[in-house]
């Protein structure tokens, strides 16, 4: 009986399946060929001689599933192409209206052109400067950075003064320190000379 259904699986494994059209009925084949090689497993291992039942049942599993597992890529390359393509039309499309927009937008620009911004009066137009109001803000400018510099270097000064205030606050709580500072480690020479006495 066993070998019937053996010979009865090979037959049905080595037959030429009909290519499914979905990914739903490769699935259902796929599920079909797993429950028959489900059932043929429990009777392998029925058998005193399990091991070489179970490679030969992998073995024919995996022949019957090469052509399912084929045209699941197959299926899934040609859902890629048309996605791909789908996507491309999009684009397509989507340039083609920006060039539509773009032309018409020029239109509208050709029949009216934008106003032109309000000309500036003669009074708000830039004078020309004499050369004693060029000096004038000249001097002005330098007196300006160097008063800035003063104050940078004024902040500068305060900031220091802080600094060694707190550095000196900082010693002075280290002398003040209860627990006198640990010793010293000794050297590494040292701890080797002693050891070999």
């Amino acid at each position: 009986m066993t070998t019937l259904l053996i010979l009865l699986a090979a037959a049905v494994a080595s037959a030429p399946m009909s290519q499914p059209a979905t990914r739903a009925e490769v699935a259902a084949q796929r599920a079909a060929v797993e429950q028959r090689f489900a059932r043929e497993k429990a009777e392998c291992e029925q058998r005193f001689a399990v091991s070489p039942c179970l490679e030969d049942l992998r073995k024919r599993r995996q022949d019957a599933l090469a052509p399912l597992t084929r045209h699941e890529h197959e299926l899934a390359a040609e859902e890629r192409r048309a996605r791909a393509a789908a996507q491309k039309q999009r684009v397509t499309e989507r340039e083609l209206a920006a060039a539509q927009d773009e032309g018409q937008r020029r239109e509208r620009l050709l029949v009216a052109p934008p106003p032109l911004p309000p000309s500036t009066p003669a009074s708000h137009a830039t004078r020309a400067r004499s050369p004693e109001e060029a000096e004038r803000r000249r001097r002005q400018a330098a007196d300006k950075a160097e008063a800035d510099a003063a104050k940078r270097r004024e902040r500068a000064q305060e900031r220091e003064q802080r600094m060694q205030q707190r550095i000196a606050e900082h010693e002075a709580r280290q002398k003040n320190r209860s627990k006198p500072p640990a010793a010293p480690l000794p050297l590494p020479g040292a701890s080797a000379a002693s050891a070999a006495r």
